[in-house]
């Protein structure tokens, strides 16, 4: 997310107005199902956020910025 410069709140926000990019996506994927979600931020940025639906959480797997390649070392 920091490489990228894709903030909390941004994910946030993509996670409750984004739309699923089903293609992208995969349901039965263990151990939980992943679901990319796209959208823009409010600076601009077109962002797809893969997200991990477990039964209790929800998790961030992956921030990508679509369209432009970061370079980054994200230890």
């Amino acid at each position: 997310m920091q490489c990228r410069n894709i903030s909390e709140d941004e994910v946030n926000d993509i996670l409750r107005n984004g739309t699923i990019n089903y293609r992208k996506s995969d349901l039965n994927d263990k151990p939980c199902p992943t679901y990319a979600v796209e959208g823009n931020t409010r600076d601009g940025q077109k962002v797809r956020i893969v997200f991990a639906a477990c039964s209790s959480t929800t998790k961030v797997v992956t921030t990508i910025d679509v369209g432009k390649e970061h370079e980054c070392d994200c230890k």
